[in-house]
Parts: structure tokens; C-alpha cells; sequence
């Protein structure tokens, strides 16, 4: 897959905001943990809406319940709304075969506490796999830390390759401890423009989320992502608080400002 297309191949073939990183425009991709904040960061202009549980941790899976609850909505409601969850660290081969069956289009695994690039290689492909076999085409996007050494995960400069070798769709760069500070505190910026370089010439999507506020997105965009990810900066009293739609349009505005243009068309 070609990280500039950005196309899902879900069950209606939805366009992940096709041609917008060519143009440089990252896509913005808001973490929620319900479907009122689902409906809430959709109308407020989030081109990814992600599940998430942010009281587990930095990839916290969300229950059974809001997985199911979260794409009834979309088809009900927002059928263009592509989405993506959280799967958690080792979440195995079960939580990806509900997700793909329920038609999510990406699902991200973290790597937390798989250091070995061996085991981070058959952590991926076992993700790959069940999603391939419940029957959809959801995308597998595998999650790595700037501060890999605080959760033991893969250093960040061999993500891209295990990702590839694996047979995954993306990977994304994030921070493992929340602890205030952000991706550009705990990684030097020439080497997240590595990284991201390192994923577009292995096809795969490059995104970067940790922390990050609307003060950093002019540095941020200039680093090329095809996404950038966000939770703390749209919620009132940080990660764990609750979204806040206008928090939303205010940071979405910044990337806009920082990439010149608006990366999901005929959005207000």
C-alpha cells in the first residue's frame, strides 16, 4: 500500500482521505473513548476516529462493548468515518478478528514490552494474520515508543523494518510513559524525520502522536507524517478528561495552518 493513498479497502471500499499526505497535509487522527466523543470529534472535522482506553496505558484496548458500539454508530450514522482501535500490548489474535469483523479499518498494536525484534516480528504477523482470516482487509499498524527503554519496547529505528518484515500496513511513533512530556522531548527531531522517511520507503503509513499540542504541529508537519494522532490536547484535564469538540477544532486548525490546507475534502 502506498502511504500516500491512504485508501481502506474496508467492506465500503471508504478513502482515508485519499492524495492528502502527497500534498503534505497530515491527516488528523483523534483517539475517543465513546461514541459521543466519536460522533463529537466526526463533526468537529477528525479525519481517523480511534477507540481507545486511555486509563489502560498509552495503547489501552477498549471493552467489547464500546468496540461494537463505536462501528454501529459509524454504520449507522457515519459511513465515510474510517476507524481505527487500540488493541492493546499483547493483545493476540482474538481482539484483531472482532475488530476486522466489525469492519474497523486499521487496528494498532503496541509493542510494549516486546523488545526482541524476533518477537516483535511474530507479535505483528499473528495480528496480520487473524485479521486476514476473520475475513476483512483491516490494516495493521504496529505502535513503538520514543522512550522505548521506560516500556521495553523495539528501539524506534528498527520499527519500520520489523513492520515490514511482518507484513504490516503502518507504524506508528508514540510515547510509552504519560507523563507530560511529549514525542519531541523524548526523541531528537532528525531522528523522527528518519523514521518517518525509513516507513514511506517501505510503503508503509508513518504516524506520530505522544503528547503532542498544538505549539508543536508547525515542527511536527515539517517532519512529514501521514498522520498525526492525538488524545490529551483535545480533552479537558488531559488524556484521561473528556473530549471537548472545540479543543478539536482548535488543534485541527493549527495543522492546518501549519500544512497549508485542509486534508479531508468538502469538510467545514
Amino acid at each position: 500500500m502506498s502511504p500516500g493513498g491512504l485508501s481502506s479497502t474496508a467492506p465500503r471500499a471508504r478513502s482515508i482521505a485519499a492524495g492528502s499526505a502527497p500534498a503534505g497535509r497530515p491527516l488528523l487522527l483523534a483517539s475517543v473513548v465513546d461514541v459521543d466523543e466519536a460522533r463529537a470529534a466526526w463533526d468537529a472535522g477528525a479525519d481517523i476516529v480511534d477507540l481507545k482506553n486511555p486509563g489502560r496505558g498509552a495503547m489501552g484496548a477498549p471493552d467489547d462493548r464500546h468496540l461494537a458500539a463505536l462501528a454501529e454508530w459509524r454504520d449507522a450514522c457515519a459511513p465515510d468515518a474510517p476507524l481505527s482501535v487500540a488493541l492493546g500490548p499483547h493483545p493476540g489474535a482474538a481482539r484483531a478478528r472482532r475488530a476486522t469483523a466489525l469492519g474497523y479499518d486499521w487496528v494498532k498494536l503496541s509493542l510494549e514490552g516486546i523488545g526482541d525484534a524476533a518477537r516483535a516480528v511474530a507479535a505483528i504477523g499473528e495480528v496480520r494474520r487473524a485479521a486476514r482470516e476473520a475475513g476483512g482487509r483491516t490494516r495493521v499498524v504496529a505502535a513503538g515508543y520514543a522512550d522505548w527503554t521506560r516500556v521495553g519496547s523495539p528501539p524506534p529505528a528498527s520499527l519500520p523494518e520489523a513492520a515490514s518484515a511482518a507484513g504490516a500496513d503502518g507504524c506508528l511513533l508514540d510515547t510509552g510513559v504519560k507523563d507530560g512530556t511529549s514525542l519531541l522531548d523524548r526523541m531528537d527531531p532528525d531522528a523522527i524525520a528518519a523514521f518517518v522517511a525509513e516507513c514511506r520507503g517501505r510503503g508503509l503509513v508513518a504516524a506520530l502522536a505522544g503528547g503532542l499540542e498544538a505549539e508543536h504541529l508547525p515542527l511536527v508537519a515539517r517532519l512529514r507524517p501521514d498522520v498525526i494522532g492525538a488524545r490529551g490536547a483535545l480533552c479537558a484535564g488531559g488524556r484521561t478528561g473528556r473530549f471537548e469538540a472545540a479543543r478539536l477544532r482548535s488543534f485541527r486548525a493549527a495543522a492546518r495552518a501549519a500544512t497549508h490546507g485542509d486534508p479531508r475534502p468538502g469538510s467545514p
